[in-house]
């Protein structure tokens, strides 16, 4: 009989250790994390990619000679023309958000290379002034760029 107490005593102290324990955290809530936002895919796709296709004063961003993906000389900026499939989009939309600024908009490099030559981030657009501040194409892209959606 000693044996059964001691056995009923020990569980009784675990339970009741096991029950402070607990009971002693604190509760944890998981939250969204409300503070980060990227740049809406859906609106790239409805507006945005076409000028990267557009003819802008005779000359085209995903020409073959340019920022198109197989084989343009325009840096690290690479799309693919005429984009059509998902997964063409997908890579045209991650290579031009990379060159946004969502906390300045009008700051980010996908605007100012560009931009008339001498607000170029590297001295120069080799593909010449394509945007004039505030055209059509320009603020397609600031539009974009200045409405980041929460994920």
């Amino acid at each position: 009989m000693p044996y059964q107490a001691i056995t009923r005593t020990v569980i009784l102290c675990f339970y009741l250790y096991s029950l402070l324990t607990l009971t002693s955290c604190k509760q944890v809530e998981n939250k969204e994390n409300t503070g980060v936002q990227t740049l809406s895919y859906s609106t790239y796709t409805a507006s945005v990619n076409a000028v990267f296709d557009a003819d802008i004063g005779g000359k085209t961003c995903s020409a073959s000679g340019c920022h198109n993906i197989n084989g343009g000389s325009g840096g690290s900026f690479k799309i693919y023309a005429n984009a059509t499939t998902t997964a063409q989009l997908t890579a045209n939309f991650i290579s031009a958000k990379s060159f946004a600024n969502l906390v300045d908009p009008a700051s980010s490099k996908l605007l100012l290379e560009p931009l008339t030559g001498i607000f170029s981030s590297v001295g120069s657009h080799a593909g010449g002034d394509i945007f004039t501040n505030g055209d059509a194409n320009y603020t397609i892209i600031f539009n974009w760029i200045n409405s980041p959606v929460t994920p």
